[in-house]
């Protein structure tokens, strides 16, 4: 039987970040043995750690957001901020995960594509949240200006994402894939200044 086009990507994007996991934390390992000498630290030396510390945040964050996910696998609370922390440290973003409970993973994958397509009306940074209300999710963002593209923001509602879809906007494409997998239907709703995606 042929893969279905979601999951074949989901694999692909499982294998590159199981492949760039190991090397990069090694990285990471090393700059921090380099630390523990008491070597002095220098601007060159800051902004290596700095960017190996992004690349790791950036991978765990997009191995939940894109990669395979079973109902099965369950992710904790202090887990899913730790990720969303170092994702999110540098930007122009904060997101706060007001979830108590261990979560399964298909879900958390479709919170993360939401967290993404939020982020991408929000050009000038601002405040997520992500709250569960029983088995309803919500996404909600408060931000000084948002700018939402209105093809992509529909195609959320249809399932049908727009022919020409760029690489920046694959979240778009994937979470009706995901939230019809947990039997739920995406709603949205855009104000000047906030954004609201519930599952």
């Amino acid at each position: 039987m042929a893969q279905d086009p979601l999951s074949l990507a989901k694999l692909i994007a499982s294998r590159i970040c199981h492949d760039l996991i190991s090397p990069v934390g090694a990285i990471a390992n090393g700059m921090e043995l380099v630390a523990l000498t008491g070597a002095d630290s220098t601007p060159e030396f800051e902004l290596i750690s700095d960017s190996v510390a992004g690349a790791n945040a950036r991978i765990k964050f997009y191995r939940v957001a894109l990669g395979m996910s079973s109902a099965e696998q369950k992710l904790g609370r202090s887990e899913i901020s730790t990720i969303l922390g170092a994702f999110y440290k540098g930007t122009r973003l904060t997101c706060a995960w007001d979830v108590q409970d261990d979560c399964r993973r298909t879900e958390v994958q479709a919170a993360f594509l939401a967290l993404l397509c939020v982020a991408s009306a929000l050009p000038t940074g601002g405040q997520l949240t992500v709250v569960r209300d029983g088995d309803a999710w919500n996404i909600f963002a408060q931000a000084n200006l948002v700018r939402a593209n209105e093809a992509l923001w529909a195609s959320l509602a249809s399932g049908i994402a727009p022919k020409a879809l760029e690489p920046a906007d694959v979240q778009f494409a994937m979470l009706p894939e995901c939230a019809s997998t947990l039997e739920r239907r995406v709603r949205f709703e855009i104000a000047d200044n906030s954004l609201l995606i519930s599952f």
